[in-house]
């Protein structure tokens, strides 16, 4: 899972990195600063924080590039392809983004050691929602 994984990222699971972050966009065409990927062999959702925007809504909401996604807006989407969840998320723009993440390493401790993930798992860091502060932030045609 090379191409799916920082490099500088820390491969020694240590704690679990869970975090539900939650982005309100002004309008729903606001684009939030992430690249959505899908890595097929292993079948998870992941993401990238578009280079050079420090203050987008992704950042500022705590997502970390190469983050797992495993619930979008209390959806369970691990066993989604890409064009479920794309789908998912374009059509639930008018509602807040809210993503469970978790870091790589995290995941794979979880998938090595067979446990389950869910929404009440005690060691999720509910994160303060991100709202935007206005409708031209970061607007492009080519990521979400």
């Amino acid at each position: 899972s090379l191409a799916a994984d920082d490099e500088s990222i820390n491969l020694k699971y240590i704690k679990d990195d869970i975090r539900l972050c939650t982005i309100q966009r002004a309008i729903p065409q606001q684009l939030i600063g992430v690249h959505f990927h899908y890595f097929a062999p292993q079948r998870f959702h992941y993401i990238k924080l578009i280079d050079g925007l420090p203050s987008s809504l992704a950042h500022r909401a705590e997502l970390k590039s190469y983050d797992r996604i495993i619930f979008f807006n209390d959806i369970h989407i691990e066993n989604e392809t890409d064009d479920q969840f794309r789908h998912r998320f374009n059509t639930e723009r008018h509602l807040p983004v809210q993503m469970l993440v978790c870091s790589p390493v995290t995941y794979a401790h979880y998938k090595a050691n067979k446990k389950i993930f869910h929404c009440n798992l005690r060691t999720i860091r509910y994160l303060k929602p991100v709202y935007a502060t206005s409708s031209n932030e970061h607007i492009s045609n080519y990521h979400f």
